[in-house]
């Protein structure tokens, strides 16, 4: 699979994914915050995991594995804010965690050398 596919294929997933949840929910910008959460989690836990087979540095392998444990948590959230609605206080904590989730992922884009 190239990178092209592949880029293709998360943003297809990416698409649908948001649009069941946005369609079936009522409280939809706290669940589009727990899927786009989700989903640079998980996005960032497969980069990684990428790394960690090209270079075998562990400290990668334990990034991986942080990551793939946040996703599976942010979609416990997701899960858990669809059967109980929670508080105004907790959607702070979940632009929170989305923020530093991007600010890493912006952080480990490659820069295009010229």
């Amino acid at each position: 699979m190239n990178q092209r596919t592949s880029w293709i294929a998360v943003i297809v997933i990416f698409l649908i994914s948001s649009t069941a949840v946005l369609l079936y929910t009522e409280s939809t910008q706290n669940f589009a915050i727990h899927v786009i959460g989700t989903f640079i989690a998980f996005f960032l836990s497969i980069l990684s995991f990428k790394a960690y087979f090209s270079y075998k540095i562990i400290r990668v392998l334990f990034s991986a594995v942080a990551f793939l444990i946040f996703g599976i948590v942010q979609g416990i959230e997701l899960v858990n804010d669809i059967e109980y609605h929670d508080n105004p206080v907790d959607e702070i904590r979940d632009f929170a965690m989305i923020i530093g989730l991007s600010l890493f992922a912006i952080a480990t884009i490659p820069k295009k050398e010229k």
